[in-house]
């Protein structure tokens, strides 16, 4: 009897599978097209129209994750302040999540925390007071998406688009397929910007602050058009180049230092993001074999990322106490 029982249980229990908890991962691939995104690049939208970015912020907010056979899991009181110009890797917490199948997220923030004072948030906070603003006023409330750059052939002709408005807070779904792997699941976005201007005229200028024409139409082409399943990003580095990268101590107090040992007498980036996503630290033209010291002004869990040719092709996480 006991056997049979044991038998049921355990077939019970395999039938339902068990979740485990693993650290979540959310990573954006920034893209102009099928090319890594950069500042003061030329690229061309869907009706032929030549523009370069200049800026390109926008809100993420009310994650949830799809997974092991249609549960939902919603990640609570998180919002990101995405910095196209920066890397993208946001650690959304632990859940019982083993097996994801489709992420939804918002681009925006919701109205519960939309038109609250963004004065009473810790400079920290993505919510906070930043420069360039990302906040119209209480009664607006805030810039969903700020682009801004130049159209025409000649780049000569300013557009703005700065989307805002609680009627264009959309649902954004993307189907994702990945499974856990030593304790952590990746969620890896290819987000292509060319299509957040889908349709729309910026060869003359178009400058528009609102909820509605142009503005609505950028919100509604990263509803639809700009997130889709990503993959990690083919490296142009030869990883036998590379003998050592390093964060040490770690944990830290603060304090740490960031060795890069390599083979080839070759130039690197290090970005610095916090957990947020915001980038904390930038170090330019790191040559071989170097120690960087890293002071970081708050406690908190970072990523240390190894940048060749715009491409994050090692990354560190480092806790910082």
């Amino acid at each position: 009897m006991k056997k049979s029982l044991l038998i049921a249980i355990s077939f019970l229990t395999y039938s339902l599978g068990i979740l485990a908890q693993n650290s979540i991962q959310l990573n954006i691939n920034h893209m102009l097209g099928d090319a890594n995104f950069a500042l003061n690049t030329g690229a061309k939208n869907n009706i032929n129209d030549d523009f370069e970015v200049t800026r390109l912020q926008y809100y993420i907010s009310e994650i949830s994750i799809v997974h092991d056979n249609g549960q939902e899991t919603s990640i609570d009181d998180l919002w990101i302040l995405v910095d196209v110009s920066a890397t993208t890797q946001v650690d959304l917490g632990s859940y019982d999540v083993n097996s994801v199948e489709m992420v939804k997220l918002h681009i925006g923030v919701n109205e519960e925390q939309n038109h609250l004072d963004p004065s009473t948030y810790p400079p920290s906070h993505p919510l906070a007071l930043s420069s360039p603003s990302m906040h119209w006023g209480w009664t607006a409330g805030y810039r969903f998406v700020a682009i801004e750059g130049y159209g025409s052939s000649m780049y000569d002709q300013l557009f703005q688009l700065h989307a805002l408005g609680d009627r264009n807070y959309f649902t954004t779904e993307i189907p994702v397929t990945t499974e856990a792997s030593n304790n952590e699941v990746v969620l890896i976005l290819d987000a292509d910007y060319t299509r957040a201007l889908e349709d729309i005229n910026v060869r003359n200028g178009v400058i528009v602050h609102g909820d509605d024409d142009e503005a609505m139409q950028c919100l509604e082409n990263f509803r639809d058009y700009v997130f889709t399943p990503g993959s990690v990003i083919t490296s142009t580095v030869d990883f036998s180049e590379i003998g050592k990268f390093e964060v040490f101590p770690n944990p830290t107090n603060g304090h740490a230092t960031i060795t890069l040992e390599t083979d080839k007498d070759l130039n690197y980036q290090i970005a610095v993001t916090n957990i947020l996503g915001e980038q904390v630290a930038f170090f330019n033209d790191v040559n071989s074999n170097v120690n960087i010291d890293l002071d970081l002004q708050q406690s908190g869990f970072y990523f240390i990322n190894l940048i060749k040719e715009g491409q994050p092709v090692i990354t560190k996480k480092l806790i910082s106490k």
